[in-house]
């Protein structure tokens, strides 16, 4: 380490190649963030990054607003600094260039064991597990959550700091290229990788591009040790870096240096003995389900071996490593409230994101932040406290409950800052939140739980979630925020992401996807009926809500809530005028766009291409509604037997368009491709796309599934084991005794039935999976309970979870494979899931 190195607007200034314009140069930082939408740290720097969908510049004078001390900006921008007085200026001639010169040049100034893990899947846990093993006798830096990307990387590398002592950081490509840049920042002096797979299909091609690009961000290592799993043929024809050593978990004969002899399932882990290289054999234990997770611990035992630490520390840190729950877990109560639970761990950094997504999704309802004690801050606690309760008040929180000694700092300087003194709720310990939670909340508040998870304060949030009903609906918004990006560099920038979220997002919840989404870049929304784009609206979401079956009878919530209709009736158009008509009278509204919907073979509704003209006339005669797109809908896109037919769609739609730019009449937004067109037909993309099932990594045949790898499943339903009984031979299960035991079985009761979602069609040989193993549905589904046989499960007990659909334990079933089943379609059966399935959302 070089004279405890210092984060000062001078320093930053210097690395980054910048002119500084300030009047303290001398100013320490205290985070960097490229993020204008929360609530900033006092003394922290905004970094405006420009995209294809959004320019940082834009909001730079709204980051100092919320705290930001300073910004970095592009030349280019012509950022006035006389415009933002106080604020600190960094001029640089691109700005993503700049914050990673900036992260390289800091990254050199401390000579620490530097770890670089790499890989398709298990970076963050090999990250975790090995953090959690050298924390025993270091000080250790980790990557925060999942922060790989171009941008993570840099901003994970800023927050080393002097008293660390080894630092672990995560490196995550999606294309060609991207790791020679991470190489330059990181320069690892230990490398792990993980894997190799096809995790970024869609940007790295084949898995021998991908072992390649992986293996770049090792190029610098010299001497030091490349730890790579032994069985991945990706690797063997390159020539790897570094001292090689290789990993393995499989118990048959190996020849990697680190390797598994013997491995027990515990029923909740592993129990296994590990053979390290020049250690010998050592017993470990693994608290963690899944034998992937071997593999992955097997790497961090070789990562930690390499730096010299103990085995027992090894041992000790191993068996105390959890995986933690999904952060941010949403879900909404019967009685209207819905919870955030982020009570997993707390530190600065994430309490402010956390407070920003509790405003993000509260929106107009009243925002409840509860706050523990952020642990582990040694000498910085108390201030690190004082600044958080700063960053409540300038959020806006609308009431703060602190629980514990510190968190009691955070309320009294949130108050100081401004906060009303009542709307600030001290409690020394959990044992009053009960209490306090039932005084306080009412119907529509949304809740945040955040603190250090020694607190214990995640044991009041699962209390609040257990008391939910059993059968769960889990939707990963990372997933869905993959999913959209993934889809836009597909169709690229220049063509707009209108996002379908009727029939309550295919059974999702329309009002969290559509926030998720809105803030990652959709043009628009779309709802089947007016009822459904009311909730978004009173949500605050203002961009435009496309309504796809227009009645005149709703003309007036149309208008009201500023919808915009697809329109073929003239009964609907007069009815709009009309509605329009009554509330300019009271200045309520000037008018209202819609968009022309022509039949061009569906056969269901709108305009045959012949009619579009005379109808488009009509709606320019129509005072107050004006013409803002065309549309059509592709009957059968998602089928490659009838593609003629689809071209013909295009082609129709295209006459269409056509004869009314003949007339001189602007058919505004033009869409035509849903989520099959989208990805399979790129001249059906015109200036939008609708996209609906394909947000969850759901393809809706496999033919478009071939189309779109990389995507990532969304969705999770699951229950759990509510009675297990033994049947002797010859007894039956269920109603009218369709089935009949032919030996001893061990059946399990579980907490889901035909209302619930889980259709009687998976009666007497449907499947689910319980412990990752596969079992059979036993006689007939009920309405509120379903049978299993779980004898092939060992240790199964009441309160396991049971996955309907989605992954446990290295094994999955998917939503396609039911649909199969049951002859039908995804569609259908996410439509079904009932609305007493509570939906649980979550987000990294």
């Amino acid at each position: 380490m070089t004279n405890s190195p210092k984060l000062s607007l001078e320093t930053i200034a210097q690395l980054s190649q910048g002119e500084l314009r300030c009047e303290d140069s001398a100013l320490l930082i205290s985070e960097i963030s490229t993020d204008s939408r929360g609530a900033f740290a006092r003394h922290s720097l905004f970094i405006a990054l420009t995209g294809e969908h959004f320019d940082g510049h834009e909001f730079v004078e709204n980051a100092y607003k919320k705290g930001a001390a300073a910004a970095m900006v592009s030349r280019s921008a012509d950022i006035d600094s006389l415009a933002i007085p106080g604020m600190a200026l960094i001029i640089v001639d691109d700005t993503l260039g700049a914050l990673q010169r900036l992260a390289a040049g800091w990254r050199a100034l401390f000579d620490i064991p530097v770890v670089g893990i790499t890989g398709s899947n298990g970076k963050t846990v090999v990250k975790d597990m090995l953090a959690n093993m050298l924390a025993q006798e270091h000080t250790v830096y980790r990557s925060p959550g999942s922060y790989n990307s171009q941008v993570g990387v840099a901003i994970s590398l800023l927050g080393i700091r002097p008293e660390h002592e080894i630092a672990i950081i995560e490196a995550g490509i999606s294309r060609v290229g991207e790791m020679a840049r991470l190489e330059k920042m990181v320069r690892p002096t230990l490398g792990i990788i993980t894997n190799i797979g096809l995790a970024h299909a869609a940007g790295l091609g084949d898995l021998e591009t991908t072992a390649a690009e992986k293996v770049k961000l090792f190029e610098g290592l010299g001497d030091g040790v490349l730890i790579f799993p032994e069985d991945c043929p990706p690797l063997d024809p390159l020539e790897l870096p570094g001292r090689q050593l290789s990993f393995s978990s499989d118990t048959e004969a190996s020849d990697a240096a680190y390797s598994i002899v013997a491995s027990r399932d515990s029923g909740h882990g592993f129990d296994f003995e590990a053979q390290l290289e020049e250690r010998g054999v050592h017993p470990f234990q693994l608290h963690v389900l899944g034998r992937h997770n071997l593999s992955n611990a097997m790497a961090a035992i070789a990562a930690a071996d390499q730096l010299g630490l103990d085995v027992e520390s090894m041992r000790r840190g191993l068996a105390a490593f959890e995986l933690s729950p999904l952060r941010l877990e949403m879900h909404t109560t019967q009685s209207g409230i819905t919870f955030i639970n982020d009570a997993y761990n707390s530190d600065p950094t994430s309490a402010r994101a956390a407070l920003s997504v509790l405003k993000d999704y509260a929106g107009s309802a009243r925002s409840v932040a509860i706050l523990g004690d952020m642990l582990d801050l040694g000498s910085r606690a108390k201030a690190a406290h004082a600044q958080l309760g700063r960053i409540v008040n300038d959020t806006g929180v609308d009431l703060l409950i602190c629980v514990g000694a510190l968190a009691e700092v955070v309320g009294e300087s949130a108050v100081a800052a401004g906060l009303p003194p009542e709307a600030v709720v001290f409690i020394d310990s959990i044992d009053g939140l009960d209490s306090v939670l039932d005084d306080q909340l009412v119907a529509g508040d949304v809740v945040l739980f955040k603190a250090s998870r020694n607190i214990g304060l995640e044991r009041a949030a699962e209390r609040l979630l257990e008391s939910v009903a059993p059968a769960r609906l889990r939707v990963d918004l990372d997933a869905i925020r993959h999913n959209f990006h993934a889809l836009r560099r597909q169709i690229g920038a220049e063509t707009g992401v209108i996002a379908v979220v009727k029939s309550f997002a295919y059974g999702n919840d329309s009002t969290r996807v559509s926030q998720t989404l809105a803030r990652e870049g959709v043009s628009a929304l779309a709802v089947a009926y007016a009822d459904e784009g009311i909730p978004l609206r009173r949500r605050g979401l203002t961009l435009p809500i496309l309504v796809t079956n227009a009645l005149a009878s709703e003309a007036d919530k149309i208008v009201k809530y500023r919808l915009t209709p697809f329109v073929y009736s003239s009964s609907v158009v007069e009815a709009l005028a009309e509605q329009i008509r009554r509330r300019r009278e009271r200045a309520e509204v000037h008018g209202i766009g819609v968009h022309l919907e022509v039949d061009t073979g569906m056969n269901r509704v709108g305009l045959k291409p012949n009619e579009i003209l005379e109808f488009a006339k009509l709606v320019q005669r129509t005072e107050g509604v004006s013409i803002a797109g065309i549309m059509t809908h592709l009957a059968a896109a998602d089928d490659p037997c009838e593609d003629t037919f689809t071209l013909q769609q295009i082609s129709h739609f295209e006459q269409a368009i056509e004869t009314l730019k003949q007339a001189n009449i602007d058919p505004g937004i033009r869409h035509v491709a849903n989520t099959a067109g989208a990805w399979r037909f790129p001249q059906a993309r015109f200036d939008a796309v609708r996209v609906g099932l394909g947000t969850y990594g759901i393809a809706p045949s496999k033919a478009v599934g071939a189309e779109s790898p990389g995507l990532r499943n969304a969705l999770e339903f699951s229950t759990r084991i509510i009675h297990i009984k033994e049947l002797n031979p010859g007894e039956s299960v269920g109603y009218n005794r369709t089935w009949v035991a032919d030996s001893a079985r061990k059946i399990a009761t579980i907490a889901v039935g035909y209302n619930d979602g889980f259709p009687r069609f998976m009666s007497n040989g449907g499947e689910v999976l319980i412990g990752g193993t596969r079992c059979p549905v036993v006689g007939t589904v009920c309405m509120d309970v379903s049978m299993v046989d779980i004898t092939d499960v060992d240790d199964a007990k009441v309160g396991d979870e049971v996955i309907i659909f989605g992954a446990q334990g290295g094994r999955s079933i998917s939503v396609d494979e039911i649909a199969s089943r049951g002859k039908t379609i995804s569609y259908e059966l996410l439509c079904n899931i009932s609305p007493r399935v509570r939906r649980i959302f979550v987000r990294q």
